[in-house]
């Protein structure tokens, strides 16, 4: 399949998707435009010839997720035109899930997939999952007392067509009172999110990380952690990209972090 027919079939999925909510998409070279009646959005699709020394202030779509996970990015952009459904996490059980079910959501809605977790939360509206924490093991950290533990949120999401307010602070401060948590760690991809969401859900900016790079197989869109950015490839087969970076962000209710 040609890079043309690739974009040709993401395109298609995500008219079929968004077309309920009266989505209008177009692509213009590599900029991909979607209009609704109030908003729009606009953003650089970023692929093999991007030039990310160019995009600080630029939002970008990387190509590869567009390829592989269109459904996925079709959640991504009704979250951002608002025109999930709100629900009030007040409304919502808060209940302990078993990692098979973990894995089931998060791989149908993350957009990076499941991962190792120690374990995993959810909220419950009418016994139907409609949001997901995953946290490591609690670890011991210099910034912590002998008897404290840290933990991370490794991964977080919501069911496509939901926004849930006060979600992830509900996720997050059960835990943390559940697992008398010293601290919950978590780091946010800027390409993905500014950090409010966390902000408002009570973490502190700690502090932030370069960008990673990444190797693209591009026939099977496959996307391979590059530690060393100056790492040979072969450059036939895959090709050289990059996320934001990333935020460090620390919640605690101790002062000392």
């Amino acid at each position: 399949m040609t890079q043309n027919e690739k974009m040709d079939a993401a395109l298609d999925v995500l008219n079929t998707l968004l077309r309920i909510y009266e989505v209008d998409i177009q692509l213009t070279g590599k900029t991909l435009n979607l209009k609704t009646k109030s908003l729009s959005l606009n953003l650089q699709i970023a692929g093999e010839e991007f030039d990310f020394t160019h995009q600080k202030d630029l939002l970008f779509l990387s190509e590869d997720y567009l390829y592989s996970a269109p459904e996925k990015v079709a959640a991504i952009f009704l979250s951002r035109l608002n025109l999930n459904s709100k629900i009030f996490a007040r409304k919502c059980d808060f209940k302990t899930i078993d990692k098979e079910t973990a894995s089931y959501f998060l791989n149908t809605w993350h957009l990076m997939g499941a991962t190792t977790s120690g374990s995993n939360r959810g909220l419950f509206l009418n016994n139907e999952l409609v949001a997901l924490a995953s946290f490591s093991k609690g670890r011991k950290m210099n910034r912590l007392t002998d008897a404290q533990r840290s933990f991370e949120l490794i991964r977080f999401c919501c069911k496509p067509g939901f926004t849930i307010t006060g979600g992830l602070t509900k996720l997050v401060k059960n835990f943390y009172t559940e697992k008398q948590a010293g601290d919950i760690m978590t780091y946010v991809d800027k390409q993905m999110s500014d950090g409010k969401s966390f902000l408002n859900a009570g973490f502190k900016k700690h502090s932030e990380l370069p960008p990673n790079f990444f190797l693209i197989d591009k026939k099977t869109n496959t996307r391979i952690l590059l530690k060393d950015p100056n790492e040979y490839f072969d450059q036939t087969q895959f090709y050289k990209t990059q996320n934001s970076g990333s935020i460090k962000m620390i919640f605690s209710t101790h002062e000392k972090l």
